[in-house]
């Protein structure tokens, strides 16, 4: 699929496999089996003893480097989860609340006055970035690096020559920001309170050290894995209520849907097209005859709009109460920063709501998508608002 595509154009695309049939066998590459519905996608993501995170790329069966710990499989990969939970938890992101809600008042309040904005570049990579960095114990101010960081290395994916090398100095410049971050640390005797880089360096695992290759591996999936993500979610949120007056007026009059808002953005405008396992034993898998080592993909944006699991399933619906979407996965690799995304979400539309009511997309211009990779992302958000007194 093309990288850069009008805004819509993968959820329809993913739309006409899954009506089309419920799995298919793709001959690109090696080759490997589509499964375009909810039940079987939720099946493949609760069953990592039949369907391994070794490689989620399906047409990369043998990756050459493989993320940790998001393509570590049980029972390893909950001592992994266990070293990071703590600051992702909900308590955590509980305590977080406040200096997330000030970042977004700070950032809200220097936009407002200018009547528009890029809504992407202004404000959907900057905010998630600022509360990220001061959830694990990092200044705010280091977004102005990791902004653009996570931006090049994100558009790299089916880009050109000069795209990829900026997407290689991108990832080179993270993992500095990690090697001199360890080392100003690597001294102290106590882990810093609330740092997760001084906090790695102090952990162990199986009774051992960490050691500082996989500590540089954690960090930085951790950043690509929660930055680029919560941004693009907020991009077609806000596309959505900038096009959709009646549901933002509802969301100033019922607040207490915000939340829902949140949901069923993560459902309606998932931005994970698929996700690719390894198959770990021969099986036949609703029909299909599947053999080890085969790549399977679950088109997780075709199955959170199911028609047969969900009611008005092709609708944007506030208020929705059956809302179990696979938009932050299923199993022991469901999203472990899901509950710092639902925040942010939720604290951007409060907060932006009370300052700037009233705003509109800014063109007439078809917005464009990126689809590089597994996951879909506006490139711009140009709005519009009127400035009072």
């Amino acid at each position: 699929m093309s990288p850069a595509l009008e805004a819509g154009s993968y959820w329809r695309k993913a739309d006409e496999l899954r009506e089309a049939g419920q799995a298919f066998f793709n001959t690109m590459a090696q080759g490997y089996w589509m499964f375009t519905r909810y039940d079987e996608v939720r099946e493949i993501y609760q069953h990592p003893e039949i369907f391994s995170s070794e490689s989620i790329t399906p047409w990369e069966p043998e990756p050459v480097y493989r993320f940790v710990p998001t393509q570590i499989d049980p029972p390893e990969h909950s001592k992994y989860r266990q070293l990071l939970s703590r600051w992702f938890a909900p308590a955590a992101v509980n305590e977080a609340g406040p200096a997330a809600e000030a970042i977004c008042r700070r950032l809200v309040a220097q936009i407002a006055p200018s009547g528009g904005c890029d809504f992407v570049a202004e404000f959907a990579m900057r905010f998630p970035t600022e509360v990220f960095l001061t959830v694990i114990g990092l200044p705010a101010s280091d977004a102005d690096l990791f902004v653009p960081w996570v931006e090049d290395f994100f558009r790299g994916f089916g880009g050109d020559l000069a795209q990829q090398e900026a997407m290689a100095r991108a990832l080179d410049g993270m993992r500095q920001y990690w090697v001199d971050a360890l080392d100003e640390r690597r001294d102290e005797p106590v882990p810093r309170e609330g740092d997760l880089a001084s906090h790695l360096l102090h952990a162990t695992l199986d009774g051992e050290p960490i050691g500082d290759a996989l500590i540089l591996d954690i960090l930085t999936v951790l950043v690509l894995a929660g930055l680029d993500t919560t941004r693009a979610e907020l991009g077609y949120l806000f596309r959505h209520l900038a096009t959709n007056p009646d549901d933002r007026r509802r969301l100033i009059a019922e607040p207490e849907l915000i939340s829902s808002a949140v949901e069923e953005t993560l459902r309606f405008y998932t931005i994970i097209f698929g996700d690719g396992r390894k198959v770990a034993r021969d099986i036949e898998f609703h029909g299909c005859p599947l053999r080890k080592g085969d790549m399977v993909y679950g088109l997780v944006s075709g199955a959170n709009r199911d028609p047969r699991v969900y009611d008005r399933a092709d609708e944007f619906v506030l208020g929705r109460t059956a809302n179990n979407h696979l938009g932050f996965a299923a199993g022991p690799h469901r999203c472990l920063g899901a509950h710092l995304a639902r925040r942010v979400m939720k604290i951007a539309v409060e907060e932006w709501l009370k300052v700037i009511p009233d705003f509109r997309v800014a063109t007439d211009a078809p917005l464009l998508e990126r689809g590089g990779g597994s996951m879909m992302t506006l490139l711009t958000l140009p709005l519009a608002w009127e400035v009072t007194s």
